[in-house]
């Protein structure tokens, strides 16, 4: 028995590699040609494998958006790390999680695919409900940075959220010097709306 365990093991690591070759795979496709123009075999097609090998991993396309957004998820865990750094007061938290959540909501790729995902989600609920919790999860590390005496924290984490996503949707066509004075000015709004009371815990 002793013998099989790396043989099975090898066998499971591959498997996942091939899972994210064929999510980074049909994440591309579905930013370059949209969720419903791209078919199961064209994702087999662009990732060089067979059609049945494909729904070996997959049954279909919900599958795939739905790993792709358990991805997304786990993406923003650098992100959501900022927020919990105790080691800055929470202004200073909110700001760098600020900057980076801009930069991310305004890559070309990222914007579309997210798009992509946000309509399915309404669509269909199982991604949905995966929506829901990553978006949970950014409400409630936002929420933990605002003044204790937020009574409604999570609208106001909502609030914050809203204007971090809007303005980097905003930046995604610009040119370096508009992006650079768009992330500045949503940092400085954000700064101003929560109030002082961040600098100091």
């Amino acid at each position: 028995m002793a013998e099989t365990r790396p043989q099975s093991t090898s066998r499971l690591e591959k498997s996942a590699k091939r899972r994210q070759m064929i999510v980074e795979t049909a994440a591309g496709l579905f930013i370059e040609k949209g969720f419903h123009q791209t078919g199961m075999r064209d994702i087999a097609g662009k990732a060089g494998i067979s059609l049945s090998n494909l729904y070996n991993h997959f049954k279909g396309k919900n599958e795939i958006i739905a790993a792709i957004s358990e991805l997304e998820s786990v993406e923003l865990d650098p992100l959501l790390r900022r927020l919990e750094d105790t080691s800055k007061n929470r202004m200073e938290r909110l700001l760098e999680f600020g900057a980076e959540y801009f930069d991310l909501c305004s890559s070309p790729a990222h914007a579309a695919l997210s798009a992509e995902i946000v309509a399915e989600a309404f669509r269909n609920p199982e991604i949905g409900g995966l929506f829901e919790q990553t978006r949970a999860r950014l409400v409630q590390a936002v929420a933990n940075c605002l003044p204790t005496f937020e009574k409604t924290p999570a609208t106001s984490a909502e609030l914050v959220l809203g204007l971090i996503e809007r303005s980097g949707q905003n930046a995604v066509s610009r040119d370096v010097s508009t992006r650079k004075q768009l992330r500045q000015s949503m940092l400085a709004f954000v700064e101003r709306a929560v109030g002082t009371e961040l600098k100091h815990g």
